[in-house]
């Protein structure tokens, strides 16, 4: 849960988007361009940041675009670790061809939030 260089959450936001939900999304997850999750029903959509808040479809929602941010955790997520998006967007275990991010912090568990750099989505 914490960062590398800190013992509580922290983030460097440096931008954020408005999206237009497609979809209920929760908050400090993975969302794609379109505002939807990027995996949601087998897509392999690009991941344009982290919600910043919930949001129900139609609404808009604010989009941590840049250098990193909380993401909720999906799975135990080591500290460096490559991460992606799972079908709701929680961070999980990414590899060199289909990553998103790495992590800044450690999970644990799932449900944890951990700080992640973010990337421009690489897929295999």
């Amino acid at each position: 849960m914490a960062s590398q260089n800190n013992t509580g959450r922290q983030y460097d936001k440096q931008h954020a988007v408005t999206l237009v939900a497609i979809a209920a999304v929760a908050a400090y997850r993975f969302v794609a361009y379109d505002g939807g999750y990027p995996t949601a029903a087998g897509a392999a959509k690009d991941v344009q940041g982290v919600t910043e808040h919930a949001a129900e479809p139609g609404e808009a929602v604010s989009v941590v675009t840049g250098y990193s941010y909380l993401v909720e955790a999906g799975e135990a997520i080591a500290f460096g670790a490559l991460v992606k998006p799972d079908l709701v967007g929680k961070a999980v275990a990414g590899t060199a061809a289909d990553h998103c991010g790495r992590a800044l912090g450690a999970a644990t568990q799932a449900g944890q939030l951990i700080e992640v750099q973010l990337y421009k989505h690489v897929h295999a």
